[in-house]
């Protein structure tokens, strides 16, 4: 419990580390807005501490209604429930003693809910990468488990058959 209370801690002092903004409302709402695919018949050009974006997609909700140090505060915030549900999975994991590619698939879920947190609180091109790779580590980590699974049960019905074999020459 103390360790998410520290976490929480470290995460609201670098969110709302306060910066003035009034002197950056001169800038544009994202950098290069051309390239930004975005959800709305038009682009959010509320400006907050993070303008400009530098993320290529703006589509989840509208920036800044919240507060203005959080881009995409909803987003954000339920970006958090999936780092809880990975750390209780993981701790859970490591209290049962299951196996370490179940334990990294829990943490890969908590390094995506992170990586989602980041990006949706800034909307800048390397909250965008924490946010997209971490979901493709996670796949490739599902991916071995997954064929790890078929290779087992490829060799269990092996084994089997070569037991009965065995067994039925006897």
């Amino acid at each position: 419990m103390r360790s998410s209370i520290f976490i929480l801690h470290i995460l609201s002092g670098t969110i709302f580390w306060h910066v003035p903004i009034d002197a950056r409302s001169v800038l544009a709402s994202h950098s290069h807005p051309s390239d930004v695919k975005h959800f709305e018949p038009e682009l959010d050009t509320n400006i907050g501490h993070w303008s400009p974006s530098t993320s290529s997609i703006d589509w989840c909700e509208r920036n800044y209604v919240v507060t203005q140090y959080i881009t995409e505060f909803w987003n954000c915030l339920s970006s958090f429930s999936m780092c809880i549900l990975g750390g209780i999975l993981f701790i859970r994991g490591i209290y049962n003693k299951i196996e370490t590619r179940y334990l990294l698939s829990s943490l890969g879920f908590v390094f995506v809910g992170l990586g989602s947190a980041y990006f949706h609180g800034t909307l800048t091109h390397l909250g965008q990468m924490a946010d997209e790779l971490p979901m493709v580590y996670s796949m490739i980590i599902w991916c071995c488990i997954w064929d790890f699974l078929w290779v087992i049960m490829d060799l269990r019905a092996q084994f089997t058959k070569i037991c009965t074999d065995i067994s039925s020459t006897y």
